[in-house]
């Protein structure tokens, strides 16, 4: 056997353990309905594409042109990924709206001292950034995320918890931001890979993809669950993120998920000003607190 088909075969035991180790009770169905062959095929299907992918610079040809060969349409798939509206975020004043559709998507977010999560906004930034990263690479595989309000609700909050149990995610999201501010979208790219992979090694890329997908038949769900995994091994083993990050870098040049960075460079630069504020007005307090208390002042200074 060459090295190249039991490299594939490889993968292809990986992504079915993954599958079965992840989501036991589904694949125990479609095995006990003889679902199985199916799977592997699925498997060796998204292989064969992500191979093709990589090999697209050695035969000449540009990445958009070999996805433009695939079953469906990836790269207007990519396009609405990137500019995946999650939510908007806009602040006015010392209080941020976060919106969807012009609509109210979750409660205001108060920027003031008096607020005990001063950081609450940037978080709720960070998590949709890391689920908008999540559809963007189901979308490149090929999976077609619904536009659910409910089901982003519930992917929001999956990274939100993840983001208070590691600051992994959060790390990679610094790294896109400042690859963003210098202008070096391919790296920015990458990191979208990076953050992605992380997600899948810490349990929670699986669990915001479950969110998104909600109402997904079982049966499509785990055939769809294969291929992702397929996918991300692929990409781990080969190291193959560079060719497929370059595209990206080139769509994303003017995607709404631009936007985000910056707003969360400015969510950012708020908070540091709203501690400041915060460690004046406590000096404001303390210094009141000391005209109207002298005796007890000078007992403690004596």
């Amino acid at each position: 056997m060459a090295f190249k088909q039991m490299f594939d075969e490889f993968i292809t035991k990986a992504a079915l353990h993954t599958v079965m180790e992840r989501f036991p009770q589904d694949y125990k169905r479609a095995s006990d309905e003889g679902k199985i062959k199916e799977l592997r095929k699925a498997t060796e299907f998204t292989i064969v594409e992500v191979n093709q992918m990589l090999d697209a610079r050695e035969k000449g040809y540009k990445l958009k042109d070999v996805l433009a060969q695939l079953p469906g349409d990836r790269i207007n798939g990519m396009v609405r990924a990137l500019g995946k509206k999650t939510f908007e975020m806009t602040t006015d004043g010392q209080v941020v709206k976060v919106t969807r559709d012009g609509a109210m998507f979750l409660p205001d977010i108060s920027l003031t001292c008096l607020n005990s999560n001063r950081n609450k906004a940037s978080k709720l930034q960070i998590a949709s950034i890391v689920v908008e990263c999540v559809i963007l690479i189901l979308e490149l595989i090929g999976v077609d995320i619904p536009d659910d309000e409910e089901e982003v609700k519930k992917a929001i909050q999956i990274a939100l918890d993840a983001l208070d149990k590691s600051k992994t995610l959060i790390n990679d999201v610094d790294k896109i931001q400042k690859d963003y501010e210098n202008g070096d979208y391919p790296a920015m790219a990458k990191d979208i890979f990076v953050l992605v992979v992380d997600s899948f090694h810490e349990g929670v890329f699986w669990d915001i993809t479950k969110a998104l997908l909600s109402d997904m038949p079982w049966y499509d769900w785990i055939i769809t669950s294969a291929q992702i995994a397929a996918f991300i091994a692929m990409l781990v083993a080969t190291e193959g993120v560079a060719e497929i990050a370059e595209l990206v870098a080139e769509l994303a040049d003017a995607a709404f998920f631009l936007e985000k960075l910056a707003n969360l460079a400015n969510l950012k630069e708020m908070e540091m000003k709203t501690k400041w504020d915060c460690q004046c007005c406590d000096l404001l307090r303390f210094n009141l607190i000391r005209q109207k208390l002298p005796i007890f002042f000078k007992s403690t200074k004596s």
